[in-house]
C-alpha cells in the first residue's frame, strides 16, 4: 500500500511550484482588487466630490456676491465700477446657468436624496435670480447705476430684504449639502487609508509565504533528490575507478529508486562481462553471454571479440592445412621436374605422362591435352594428344579451332578459364552410381614467351580450390617448356636428316645447313637453359613455399 502513495520528483516539483504560482497568483489578485478599488474611489473623489463641492462654493458665494451688487446699489457704494447691474445680469445670465450645468452633471452619480436637495437648491437659486431679475427691469427708467432716486424706497427695502432672506435660505442649503459631501470625502480617504494598509499587508503576506514555500522546495529537492545523487554519484565515481562495489538495493519507486535499480543493472551486467572475458582469456570460446540489448556496445564488444578469436582459430587451421597443401604441390612439382626428363623425347609420351599425373595431383576424373597444330598454316587448329576417362564423343572431338567452345577460347584469350556452370552434356563422368555433370571445370594455356602451344583442360566432381589452380597453372608453364624443347629437338633431327640426305651437294648449301643447324643447336642450348632455370627457380620456390606459409586473401 505504500507504493500507492510514492510521488516522482517531477510530480512534487510541479506540485510545489504549483502552490507558489497559486500563492502569487492570489497575492497578485488581492492586490489588484485593492488597485482597482482605490482607483476608484480616487476617480470619485477628483472627479465627482471634489468639483462638485468647489461648485457649491461658487454657487454659494455668486449669492451672496449679488446681495452685495443690490446693498452697492441701494446705497450708492462703489460708483466707480461696473455697473452693479451689468455684473448682476453677468452672474444671471452666464454664471449661474453654467455652474447650474455642472451640478447637474456631476449629481448624476449622487444618490437620490442628495440629487433632492440639489434640486431643492437650484429651484431656489432660480426663485432667487428671477425675482433679481424682476427687479433689474422695473428700474429701467431710473437713474444709471443707483437705486436712491426711486420712489417707495420703503418698498424696495422690503423687495431687499425678501431677497436677503432667500440668499440666506440658499447658502444654509448649499452649506448642508457641502457638508455632506465633505463627510463623503473623509470617508473616502478613510477607506483609501485603509486600502493601502491592506496593500501592505497583502504584499508582506505573499512574500512571506512565497519565501516559506521556496524554502519549503530548496529542503525537498536537498533531501530527495542532491543527497541520493551524491551516493549516486560516489558509486559511479568508484565504477568509472575500475571498482565494481556490491549491488544497492532500491529504496523507493520514484526516479532516485530507477536510477538505484539501473546502477544494480549496469553492476551486474559489468561482473557478467568481467567473468566472461575470463573464460575467453582461457580459450573459452562457446561460453554463453547474453547482451542486455542492442544499444549494449560492450556486450556486443565482447561477443565480437569472442567471435574473432574463434573465427581466427579456424583461420588459423585453415592455413594449416593451406601450408600442408602447399607443400604437397611443392613435392609434386618436384616430382613431376623430375618426370620431365624421363618423358621429353616425343610429345605424346610427354602429354600423356603429364595428364596422367595431374588428374592424380589434382584429384580430378576428367583430363585432356590440346597441342597446336602448326603442319598447315591454313589449318591452324588444337589436338587431343593425350586424354584421361574421356567418354567416346569427347574423345572424337579430336580436332577444335581457335575460339572454338571453351577450349579454343582459352587458346585465344591466353588466359585460365575456370567455370562451375557446367553446360549441359558437356562432359559426362562416369563413376559407380552411373554418369553425372562435372561440378567445375579448368582451363590452363600452355604459353611460353607469349606463345600458346596448347590447353590443358580439367573436369572434377569436386570445385578446384585456389591452391589447385596456382598449382596447374605452375606446372603449365614448365610443360610449354618442356613442349617447346621437344618441337625443337623434332625440328633439329628433321634437319639433320635432311642434311645426310643432301650431303653432296654444293659446301656452300653444306655450310649454309651447317649454319642453320648451329643456329637450332644454340636455340636449343638456350631452351634447355630456360628450362633448366625454370626448373630451379620452381625448386626454389617451393622451397620458399614450404619455409614460409602462404596468406590466404578471404
Amino acid at each position: 500500500m505504500a507504493h500507492k502513495f510514492n510521488i516522482s520528483f517531477l510530480t512534487r516539483l510541479i506540485l510545489s511550484f504549483g502552490i507558489l504560482v497559486i500563492v502569487f497568483f492570489i497575492g497578485y489578485i488581492n492586490i489588484y482588487k485593492i488597485l482597482k478599488e482605490n482607483e476608484k474611489i480616487s476617480d470619485k473623489i477628483h472627479q465627482n466630490i471634489e468639483p462638485s463641492m468647489q461648485f457649491l462654493k461658487r454657487l454659494s458665494f455668486q449669492a451672496l456676491e449679488s446681495n452685495q451688487f443690490i446693498i452697492n446699489d441701494l446705497t450708492g457704494h462703489d460708483a466707480s465700477d461696473i455697473s452693479n447691474k451689468l455684473k448682476l445680469s453677468k452672474i444671471i445670465e452666464k454664471e449661474y446657468p453654467q455652474l447650474k450645468y455642472e451640478l447637474n452633471r456631476l449629481s448624476k452619480k449622487w444618490d437620490a436624496s442628495k440629487q433632492q436637495k440639489l434640486k431643492h437648491i437650484l429651484s431656489l437659486t432660480d426663485n432667487y435670480y428671477s425675482e433679481i431679475s424682476t427687479i433689474l427691469k422695473g428700474t429701467n427708467n431710473m437713474s444709471e447705476g443707483t437705486f436712491s432716486d426711486i420712489s417707495g424706497y420703503s418698498a424696495q427695502m422690503q423687495e431687499y430684504n425678501k431677497l436677503l432672506k432667500s440668499s440666506d435660505n440658499i447658502k444654509i442649503e448649499i452649506d448642508k449639502l457641502y457638508e455632506e459631501q465633505n463627510n463623503l470625502l473623509l470617508s473616502y480617504n478613510l477607506k483609501n487609508e485603509t486600502l493601502f494598509k491592506n496593500f501592505g499587508n497583502s504584499i508582506f503576506l505573499s512574500v512571506t509565504a512565497s519565501l516559506i514555500i521556496i524554502i519549503v522546495i530548496a529542503l525537498l529537492i536537498a533531501s530527495t533528490i542532491i543527497f541520493p545523487l551524491k551516493k549516486i554519484n560516489n558509486i559511479i565515481l568508484k565504477i568509472s575507478e575500475g571498482e565494481l562495489p556490491r549491488e544497492k538495493t532500491k529504496i523507493s519507486n520514484n526516479e532516485i529508486g530507477q536510477m538505484y535499480n539501473s546502477l544494480n543493472n549496469l553492476i551486474r551486467g559489468l561482473k557478467e562481462k568481467v567473468q566472461f572475458a575470463k573464460e575467453i582469456e582461457k580459450g573459452n570460446f562457446t561460453g554463453h553471454f547474453n547482451i542486455g540489448s542492442n544499444k549494449d556496445l560492450l556486450g556486443s564488444s565482447l561477443l565480437a571479440m569472442r567471435n574473432s578469436l574463434a573465427e581466427a582459430s579456424k583461420h588459423e587451421e585453415v592455413r594449416r592445412k593451406e601450408n600442408e597443401e602447399r607443400s604437397r604441390a611443392a613435392q609434386r612439382l618436384s616430382e613431376f621436374n623430375d618426370l620431365i626428363s624421363e618423358h621429353n623425347k616425343t610429345i605424346e609420351d610427354f602429354s600423356l605422362m603429364s595428364i596422367m599425373q595431374l588428374t592424380e595431383y589434382t584429384n580430378s576424373q576428367v583430363g585432356g591435352i590440346y597441342l597446336l597444330n602448326e603442319e598447315k598454316p591454313e589449318d591452324l587448329h588444337l589436338e587431343l594428344k593425350a586424354f584421361y576417362a574421356y567418354d567416346r564423343q569427347k574423345f572424337s572431338e579430336q580436332k577444335i579451332y581457335p575460339g572454338e567452345n571453351l577450349v579454343g577460347q582459352c587458346f585465344l584469350e591466353k588466359d585460365t578459364i575456370f567455370i562451375t556452370d557446367i553446360p549441359a552434356n558437356y562432359i559426362k563422368i562416369s563413376s559407380g552410381l552411373g554418369k553425372e555433370n562435372p561440378k567445375s571445370i579448368l582451363l590452363v594455356p600452355l604459353i611460353l614467351n607469349e606463345k600458346v602451344y596448347g590447353v590443358l583442360e580439367l573436369a572434377s566432381v569436386d570445385i578446384f580450390s585456389k591452391n589447385r589452380i596456382e598449382f596447374i597453372e605452375r606446372i603449365s608453364g614448365l610443360m610449354a617448356s618442356t613442349i617447346a624443347t621437344i618441337l625443337i629437338n623434332m625440328q633439329r633431327s628433321i634437319l639433320l636428316e635432311a642434311n645426310k640426305e643432301e650431303a653432296d651437294k654444293s659446301k656452300t648449301e653444306k655450310q649454309a645447313l651447317q649454319n642453320t643447324i648451329n643456329d637450332l643447336t644454340i636455340r636449343n642450348e638456350k631452351l634447355n637453359e630456360e628450362i633448366r632455370f625454370l626448373s630451379e627457380k620452381i625448386k626454389e620456390q617451393n622451397s620458399d613455399n614450404s619455409a614460409k606459409p602462404r596468406k590466404t586473401i578471404e
